[in-house]
């Protein structure tokens, strides 16, 4: 545990900050959980949890689906043309529409050329940016100007990047300002089983984890601090203590979790303070330390009350963090908080997953949660500016397609003297389908060891050039303290670009019917300004879900890397750690496309319909109005 800092310590004083969620509470009133329980029915092996979709979280097609959900763009076009040229067109086609379901045919015809078009462009055009950009931030940082590094990367010790000659290292023998090996990655954080209290804990986890072995039937009834081993030694002298731990609740914080081990100075003089009417108030805090600097926890059977007795810890109310109990994981803390901007409250610090030992590794403070969602903002920068510079082309061919479709799929045509426009409009479409063969040569899928030499230069100049731009690393840092998901704000600039096309190039397409362009358009209008209200309000809404499942897809990652008996590799990591990004990006996604492009299109048609019809009946009395005043008797001059 480093020595706190001055923003640290105010973040341990008992003060109220109101934000726009309302008070925000600093330090709270601590009560440690003193429920008791005695040995009982001690069960030989531990039957961790099973929750409903436990299977689906560590499925194949899960897993699949994090794989694709790297590549945002892809998989939004992915899932759009799944919506768009099945399932959105056959419902609107069961809709009622009193023009016959002409209204409908052009509605449906607009979706399958939107799925279309947005997929075979948007593959080709984003995924070799995509890979550019992991390029550069796996293999170029390394070089770049110790500015740059350091602002990308707070914690580092920016004297470890290069040897005693001068020569700059691989990151993998950086340093951080502790001395810990350097993670670049701050969502790989240090985490602990859910804790189970000792009266419910298996005898597996009783000999494995806490080292000790006994006859538990004659134990039967007795408290935990009275029960005698088979070697005649007592539970409470022989308990291993490194897994052993309390529960803390805190207003504001709910029930928090803290390893013995773990337990910071200033957290622990307040939990005394909080706890004078139980036994935890006689304990002498300096009694729990080794040194002055008090950032190591002594074996608490050393630990003294404030009259110098030996303070007396009730095992009756401990609790063990065992991975063979359950598959629930809980951040490792200590009892340090930050205040986090975005969501304009106090957390507890977390810690990357870097200690040696089983010690404490790099706590996770405000510059680097800042600095992380800043390098998270450029990269989505480098996926998804092409796909928004793209968006016009995809728009205008989408446009371009519709008489095609109408014409293909619906046998749907203005007039016979048009089918040469119809024909001319559809064949810029196949065209732009159609990749060309050296593009393919370019972006075709190479094995993730060894980028194709397109994607090196991706990320040799557009990739390198984005790390390094320290405006677009601000702006970036910006983006990503607005309420909401990178992703969500990405689909929907992408949306804007697309919708305003949608309008423009339909409004001006002269081999539409002029009655239908204004259904369309307003169609169109309506598809983006109601369903971008409902998707943020559904992605808001969900966020509590999808963290829950994005957690317990982690945990339950971590449960199967135990049973096999062997840590993580660092590639292992950094492959589960894309995978635990992939999931709120994959729920993003699919709200925002099937909000998008089914829900809001399927029930705004009708209610376009009638608007569209409304304007163009309007619009012929208008014009009937003024063919009557200039020919009364109704004769043709």
């Amino acid at each position: 545990m480093p020595k706190l800092s001055a923003d640290k310590e105010s973040s341990l004083s008992t003060s109220i900050s109101f934000g726009k969620k309302g008070p925000t509470i600093k330090d709270a009133v601590k009560i440690i959980n003193t429920t008791k329980k005695k040995v009982g029915d001690i069960k030989i092996e531990p039957l961790p949890e099973r929750k409903k979709g436990d299977s689906f979280l560590t499925g194949t097609l899960f897993d699949n689906m994090l794989k694709i959900s790297n590549f945002g763009p892809i998989t939004q076009a992915g899932l759009a043309a799944i919506v768009c040229t099945v399932l959105r067109p056959v419902t609107i086609m069961f809709m009622p529409d009193k023009e016959g379901k002409t209204n409908n045919k052009y509605a449906a015809a607009h979706s399958i050329s939107s799925g279309i078009a947005g997929f075979v462009l948007t593959t080709p055009l984003t995924y070799p940016f995509k890979q550019g950009g992991k390029y550069a931030q796996a293999h170029l940082i390394q070089n770049m100007s110790k500015e740059v590094i350091q602002r990308l990367h707070p914690h580092v010790d920016i004297n470890s990047i290069t040897d005693a000659a001068g020569k700059r290292l691989s990151k993998k023998h950086w340093k951080d300002y502790l001395g810990n090996k350097f993670v670049d990655d701050i969502k790989l954080v240090d985490k602990l089983p859910k804790f189970t209290q000792l009266g419910d804990a298996s005898e597996e986890t009783f000999r494995n984890v806490l080292k000790v072995d006994v006859d538990w039937a004659k134990q039967y009834g007795k408290s935990f601090n009275d029960v005698v081993l088979k070697d005649g030694r007592s539970l409470y002298d022989a308990i291993d203590m490194r897994n052993l731990g309390i529960l803390v609740k805190e207003k504001g914080f709910g029930e928090t979790q803290f390893l013995l081990r773990d337990l910071n100075y200033e957290y622990l003089e307040k939990l005394i303070k909080d706890s004078k009417d139980n036994n935890w108030g006689k304990l002498d805090i300096e009694s729990v330390y080794t040194n002055a600097d008090h950032n190591l926890v002594k074996d608490f059977r050393e630990w003294k009350t404030v009259d110098g007795k030996q303070f007396k810890l009730d095992l009756d109310t401990v609790h063990v963090a065992s991975e063979l109990e359950t598959a629930d994981y809980r951040p490792r803390r200590t009892g340090l908080k930050r205040f986090d901007k975005k969501d304009k409250e106090y957390k507890f610090i977390s810690y990357q997953d870097n200690g040696v030992n089983g010690k404490l590794g790099t706590p996770i403070d405000n510059k680097m949660v800042e600095a992380d969602a800043c390098n998270e903002g450029q990269m989505k920068v480098i996926e998804w500016l092409p796909d928004l510079a793209f968006r016009i082309p995809i728009a205008a061919t989408t446009i371009a397609m519709i008489p095609w479709v109408l014409k293909k799929v619906f046998h749907l045509e203005k007039h016979k003297k048009s089918d040469a426009v119809q024909a001319q409009a559809a064949k810029p479409a196949d065209e732009t389908a159609q990749v060309k063969p050296e593009e393919k040569t370019q972006v075709a899928f190479k094995g993730k060891d060894e980028p194709s030499k397109f994607v090196k230069f991706i990320g040799k100049t557009f990739g390198a050039w984005v790390i390094k731009n320290p405006t677009i690393h601000k702006y970036s840092g910006k983006l990503a303290q607005l309420p909401g998901k990178l992703t969500a704000h990405m689909s929907t600039v992408g949306s804007a670009i697309t919708s305003s096309v949608y309008v423009q190039q339909t409004l001006t397409k002269k081999d539409l019917d002029s009655d239908k362009r204004v259904t369309l358009a307003i169609n169109q209008v309506l598809c983006f300004f109601v369903p971008t209200l409902l998707a943020y309000t559904a992605d808001s809404k969900l966020n509590n879900f999808v963290k829950k499942n994005e957690y317990r897809y982690a945990d339950l990652q971590r449960q199967i890397q135990a049973k096999t008996g062997k840590p993580y590799t660092e590639a292992q990591l950094k492959t589960l750690s894309e995978k635990i990004k992939g999931i709120r990006v994959l729920a993003s996604l699919l709200i925002f496309t099937t909000v998008y492009r089914y829900v809001s299109p399927v029930l705004i048609t009708p209610v376009a319909n009638k608007i569209g019809d409304w304007y163009n009946e309007r619009r012929a009395e208008k014009r009937r109005a003024r063919e009557l005043a200039l020919n009364p008797n109704g004769i043709d001059s």
